[in-house]
């Protein structure tokens, strides 16, 4: 007698393999949600301490920039007014006339005079042009408010009371007028601080100057003659 043998052996659960690219999610891994575009609090302020900064260097440029021109503007102005006047004194001495006038005795007397400081002469050159003929002018040294010497200069028409008067040099640091002339019998001549002999001219006129630029010298040779 043949007896059937049973298989007691319970069949074995069969395990699926697992799923790539699930194991993260089943395991409760969740990835960070991207930041939104911005910017934080303490990125616009850095921003905004580096602009000003900025527009702080690009000021103190600007001014300073904006200084040396106007510096630049100044000594040119200066120079310019300097170079002017050297002009001016320079035409008028050359253009000086040997106009007379009567003093109170009645001796004819020339209108050229002066000293270190101070000259009078008669020109037919006039700073303010015009055809106004021959012009008594008047050179005046005076010192400014600053120390700096101011040298004036005023005309009026010969035998006229109206004065005009403007200001030439005013950067000066010295200034000095100085006559050359020779008696008749003195050959070699000499030159002095002051011409008082309103009857006869000097020979010339020396104007020595000096300022922060440097000195100069005009020598002015007059060829004016008193007329007999």
């Amino acid at each position: 007698m043949m007896i059937a043998r049973t298989d007691t052996r319970a069949a074995s659960p069969t395990i699926p393999a697992p799923r790539r690219g699930r194991v993260g999610a089943e395991a409760g891994i969740h990835r960070q949600a991207p930041r939104e575009n911005g910017f934080t609090l303490l990125e616009l302020l850095i921003s905004m301490t580096l602009f000003l900064l900025v527009i702080v260097i690009l000021g103190g440029a600007l001014r300073l920039g904006f200084r040396s021109i106007s510096a630049a503007e100044r000594k040119m102005d200066v120079l310019e007014r300097y170079r002017t006047s050297r002009s001016i004194v320079m035409a008028q001495l050359q253009s000086s006339a040997p106009l007379t006038y009567d003093d109170q005795d009645g001796a004819r007397k020339l209108y050229l005079k002066g000293d270190a400081a101070n000259l009078q002469f008669a020109t037919n050159q006039s700073i303010w042009g015009g055809e106004r003929g021959c012009v008594i002018v008047s050179y005046r040294l005076e010192t400014g408010s600053d120390g700096t010497l101011i040298l004036y200069a005023s005309e009026r028409s010969a035998g006229r009371e109206e004065v005009q008067e403007t200001r030439l040099f005013d950067d000066l640091k010295t200034l000095s007028f100085s006559y050359f002339g020779r008696e008749v019998t003195d050959e070699e001549g000499k030159w002095s601080d002051e011409w008082s002999d309103n009857t006869r001219y000097p020979e010339q006129i020396k104007v020595s100057l000096s300022r922060d630029g440097g000195a100069g010298e005009l020598r002015v040779p007059l060829s004016a003659r008193m007329k007999k």
